[in-house]
């Protein structure tokens, strides 16, 4: 409602100046005295100017492409500044899919009303407007279907061709449509893969002198059986392309040129072929972050990176050998199955995340890993664990956790995963690090020590951490209650308890015992109790 406050207030602003000026031009103003009037109209079209720039600014802050082509009906000025906007994002919605299996024909009424409304909301010229459908062999398709809608699709292009200054573009299939189950033959089909090759040749050209910044989330479901050139167009198209994020696609990245400006690049949910990461270090030498999440595919990678610092590799698959040797790194985050040779060499690094499982035939080896303030530490073997603390005793923040707890994609506990070790980590060898302030446990560390309360109860000694931050799906009530009477001391200032909403023991039950055993650590000592449900709470930590 405020938008569209300023949107109204902008229109008639703009009409009285455009009247006024009018009435001036045909010497219709009353004031006889020409150095006033030329004031005047200087003023006004000093405000013209400033009215176009805030217009811009709100336009570029709306980005949904339906909000800017809605806005961009209001008036002329409203259009001029929808043409000039610098940041959009297009959603292809449920509906439209859905819009576009109803449809068995051109002839297909409700599909084609439907389909219509898409294009309108999406903000398409009047001309597509009357167009739902369009035949198989049509420019930019390649499914072969006898009747193809491509109505988002053929949006994007439009909606991206009459954007010449777009400098940050998002264009994505939203998560209710990802995660529908759909029949078989849906995956032969390509009329919402947005990385099509043939459909990125016929809008990237149009941005390819002002696009910086591009995230395209592709249908997971068609995308993901059939490769993509697109690392290949946008290295050849998009010279000034800064940050790139690409999800649920198959990447072809063999043909892919240098890309000297970008500084981020993210794959998430990505296959790819066994090079990607060789051909992303040699195309891509400038990147100061890479993120690769859910990463399937790669066999081998030497990453050396002259100017990196935040550095994510998740790899959904076993890999032969990967390399990092990059000493400007700062932040490292290794959640993958582990290679059989994994080689580490960054002399600045300060922030670790390591969640891996060792394989007895691997080997990891780390160099120069002297400089570490925190470690987020998920595995059931401790060893290199150990070897870390050993080289980096002035660690600040420190996560452990056994990954054994089972959670659905609703963040209901599923049970103790079988077959995952439950031996405790030898915890006296935490007394080395005298500067450890912040102690996190994860559920599966908890649940191992309940399970070993009797030997944890050996540990005589803890290291002088002020802040304890717990994460427990609780088993045993006086379990639970023996373990924070031995982690509970006089240093603690803080203690933070996340329980998790489907935990056998119930929060009542547990936060009222607790309390009580606080209680005898006076004031200085607060109580923090909260429910969890899906995430685990990182905020303490540099990630």
């Amino acid at each position: 409602m405020q938008v569209g406050g300023w949107f109204y207030s902008f229109c008639e602003a703009s009409s009285s100046w455009e009247g006024f000026s009018g009435r001036a031009r045909h010497g219709q103003v009353s004031d006889p005295s020409s150095s006033k009037l030329d004031v005047e109209l200087s003023q006004s079209a000093l405000l013209e100017v400033l009215s176009q720039a805030l217009l811009e600014e709100i336009f570029n802050r709306l980005e949904n492409a339906s909000a800017i082509a809605s806005a961009s009906c209001v008036c002329r000025s409203f259009k001029e500044a929808g043409r000039r906007v610098r940041s959009a994002r297009l959603i292809c919605l449920n509906k439209y899919h859905e819009d576009a299996r109803a449809g068995s024909g051109l002839h297909d009424a409700k599909a084609e009303a439907s389909t219509s409304n898409a294009v309108a909301a999406q903000g398409a010229p009047e001309g597509q407007q009357q167009q739902a459908m369009s035949i198989g062999d049509d420019e930019g398709s390649s499914s072969g279907d006898e009747y193809s809608f491509l109505v988002f699709r053929d949006v994007v292009v439009d909606f991206v061709r009459e954007k010449p200054h777009l400098q940050q573009l998002r264009i994505e299939i939203e998560s209710r449509l990802q995660s529908k189950t759909v029949p078989v033959p849906e995956r032969r089909r390509t009329d919402f893969w947005l990385s099509d090759p043939f459909h990125l040749m016929r809008w990237v050209p149009s941005v390819q002198a002002t696009l910086q910044h591009l995230c395209i989330v592709d249908y997971g479901q068609q995308a993901i059986m059939r490769r993509t050139s697109i690392l290949k167009i946008l290295s050849q198209n998009c010279k000034v392309l800064k940050t790139l994020d690409l999800r649920n696609m198959f990447i072809d990245s063999s043909e892919v040129e240098d890309m000297p400006r970008m500084t981020s690049f993210t794959l998430r949910c990505v296959k790819v072929i066994g090079d990607t990461l060789q051909h992303i270090n040699a195309r891509m030498r400038n990147l100061t972050t890479l993120a690769l999440l859910g990463v399937f595919g790669v066999t081998h990678g030497n990453l050396d990176f002259p100017s990196m610092k935040v550095l994510c590799l998740g790899l959904s698959t076993i890999a032969k050998d990967v390399s990092i040797d990059i000493p400007s790194l700062v932040k490292l985050q290794l959640k993958i199955m582990c290679p059989e040779k994994l080689t580490i060499n960054a002399a600045s690094l300060k922030f670790m995340a390591f969640n891996l499982e060792v394989k007895d035939a691997a080997k990891v080896e780390m160099k120069n890993l002297h400089n570490l303030q925190e470690v987020l530490y998920g595995a059931s073997s401790f060893a290199t664990l150990w070897s870390l603390v050993a080289t980096n005793q002035m660690l600040s923040k420190l996560f452990l956790d056994i990954p054994c707890m089972a959670l659905g994609e609703d963040g209901k506990w599923l049970g103790v995963l079988k077959n995952i070790p439950l031996a405790l980590p030898t915890f006296k060898n935490l007394l080395l690090c005298q500067k450890l302030a912040v102690l996190n446990i994860g559920p599966g560390l908890w649940h191992a020590m309940e399970v070993n309360l009797e030997e944890l109860s050996t540990v005589q000694n803890w290291p002088p951490f002020n802040r304890l931050i717990i994460h427990m799906i609780p088993q045993n009530l006086d379990a639970c209650l023996a373990i924070l009477q031995l982690l509970l001391k006089p240093t603690l200032n803080s203690l933070e308890m996340y329980i998790h909403i489907n935990s056998p023991v119930s929060y009542e039950a547990i936060v009222s015992q607790v309390t009580d055993i606080v209680s005898y650590f006076g004031q200085g000592l607060v109580f923090r109790p909260q429910l969890w449900k899906k995430s685990l709470n990182f905020s303490c930590f540099s990630f």
